[in-house]
C-alpha cells in the first residue's frame, strides 16, 4: 500500500517572487512481512499447481498431434523460500504480479529447429505476455544456457471449462529447450555460476569451449536427422522410379525400414519394438535384401491365409499389420531363418505353410 503526498516547491526568480518549477513525491510504503506473504501464497498455491498440470497436459495434447518428437515436459511450482528469495532480492511490491514463474512449465525437444515449431503452437494456443530468447543476449565471447523462454495466461474460453476455472488470470512461464540445451542448463546451475564475470579466469576458456561444443552438438544432429531422412527419401524415391527395391544395398536400420515402406506402404507406421527386433535377428542370421525379396515374392500371396491360420493358434499378434513379422515367417517358411525355437503358436503354422509352399 502506498500513500503519496505531492508537494509543490518553489523557486525564487529576479522579480521577487516565487514561482511553482518542481514536484516532489513522497512516498510511505507498505510493505507485508513474510509471514502475510506466506499466507497468500498459500492460497494461491493450489491453483497455480493446477494451472501447470492442466498447461502441462495441454502441451503434450497439441505437441503430439502435429507430430513433433520431445523427450519430456513437465511443470514445476516455485517453493515459497524460493519466492521470498526472489521478493527481497528485486524489491518487489506485488509479487504475485511481478514474478512472471511461479508456474513454470519446461519442453525438452531433440532437435533445435523443433524448438520454432513448439513455439508457434505455444503462441497460437495461449496469450503471449512475453517473448524472451536467452541465447540472443549473449555476447560472442560469453557462454549461457540457451532457451527459449515465454510468459502465458491462459485464454478466456479456457476459463469457462472446469479445469481452467479461476486460472485465467495466473501466469506461466514455458521454457522450451534442446536435450543439449537442458544438460549445460543443468551443469550450469550445478556449477553455481550465473556470470562470466563470476568464473576464475583460468577457468573461463574450458567453460568457453565447452559451450561451444554443445552449441555445435545442437547443429550436427540436425544436420544428421536432416542427412538420414535425405537417405531414406533418395532410396525410396529411386525404387518407386525403377519400380523394385535395389536389394545390392547395404543392410542398416534406415534401408530397412525403407525396404519395408516400400513392400508394405498401407501398414505404417511401425512400432520400434518390432523394428529394432527383428533388424538385429536378420543381422545375427545374415540375411540379405536378396533373401527378404525372394522370400516375399514366395509367401505374399498367402499372408491373408497364414494371418487366419495365426489367429486360430491362438499367436498374439494380429500379423497382417505387423510387416515385421511377415517378414520373418517368410524367411523361415522359404528356410532362410531357424524356426525350430519358436513358439506353440507360431511353430506349427511355419511347418504347415513350409510344406505347402515348396
Amino acid at each position: 500500500m502506498a500513500f503519496n503526498v505531492k508537494l509543490n516547491s518553489l523557486s525564487l526568480t529576479s522579480s521577487g517572487w516565487w514561482d511553482c518549477v518542481y514536484t516532489k513525491t513522497v512516498t510511505s510504503n507498505y510493505m507485508k512481512s513474510k509471514d502475510e506473504f506466506k499466507s497468500e501464497y498459500a492460497r494461491l498455491q493450489s491453483q497455480y499447481l493446477r494451472l501447470g498440470k492442466n498447461v502441462e497436459d495441454a502441451l503434450k495434447s497439441f505437441i503430439e498431434i502435429d507430430e513433433i518428437p520431445y523427450l519430456n515436459i513437465y511443470h514445476r511450482i516455485k517453493d515459497f523460500e524460493s519466492f521470498y528469495e526472489k521478493i527481497s532480492r528485486k524489491n518487489y511490491t506485488d509479487p504475485f504480479s511481478e514474478i512472471e514463474d511461479i508456474c513454470g512449465v519446461r519442453i525438452i525437444c531433440y532437435y533445435a529447429s523443433d524448438i520454432v515449431k513448439i513455439e508457434n503452437i505455444v503462441k497460437r494456443e495461449f496469450n503471449i505476455l512475453e517473448t524472451v530468447d536467452k541465447s540472443e543476449s549473449l555476447g560472442l565471447k560469453e557462454f549461457a544456457y540457451r532457451s527459449l523462454h515465454n510468459i502465458v495466461t491462459i485464454k478466456e474460453e479456457w476459463a469457462t471449462t472446469p479445469n481452467y476455472r479461476g486460472l485465467q488470470n495466473l501466469k506461466a512461464e514455458i521454457q522450451i529447450r534442446t536435450i543439449l540445451m537442458h544438460a549445460w542448463a543443468e551443469i550450469e546451475h550445478k556449477l553455481n555460476y550465473k556470470s562470466d564475470s563470476q568464473v576464475p579466469s583460468h577457468f573461463q576458456r574450458k567453460l568457453f569451449r565447452l559451450s561451444a561444443k554443445f552449441e555445435e552438438a545442437d547443429e550436427q544432429f540436425e544436420e544428421l536427422r536432416d542427412g538420414i531422412n535425405k537417405y531414406r527419401k533418395s532410396i525410396f524415391e529411386k525404387a518407386q522410379i525403377e519400380n523394385k527395391f535395389d536389394v545390392t544395398q547395404e543392410l542398416n536400420m534406415d534401408s530397412y525400414i525403407t525396404f519395408i515402406n516400400f513392400h508394405f506402404p498401407d501398414l505404417l507406421p511401425i512400432e520400434e519394438f518390432y523394428l529394432d527386433k527383428s533388424f538385429e535377428s536378420y543381422s545375427e542370421s545374415n540375411i540379405s535384401f536378396t533373401d527378404m525379396e525372394e522370400a516375399l515374392k514366395k509367401v505374399k500371396p498367402h499372408f491373408s491365409e497364414i494371418a487366419k491360420d495365426l489367429r486360430k493358434s491362438n499367436y498374439p499378434n494380429d500379423v497382417i499389420n505387423v510387416p515385421t513379422e511377415l517378414i520373418g515367417f517368410a524367411l523361415q517358411v522359404t528356410g532362410k531363418m531357424n524356426h525350430e525355437d519358436t513358439g506353440p503358436t507360431w511353430k506349427p503354422i511355419v511347418e504347415k505353410w513350409k510344406a505347402r509352399i515348396k
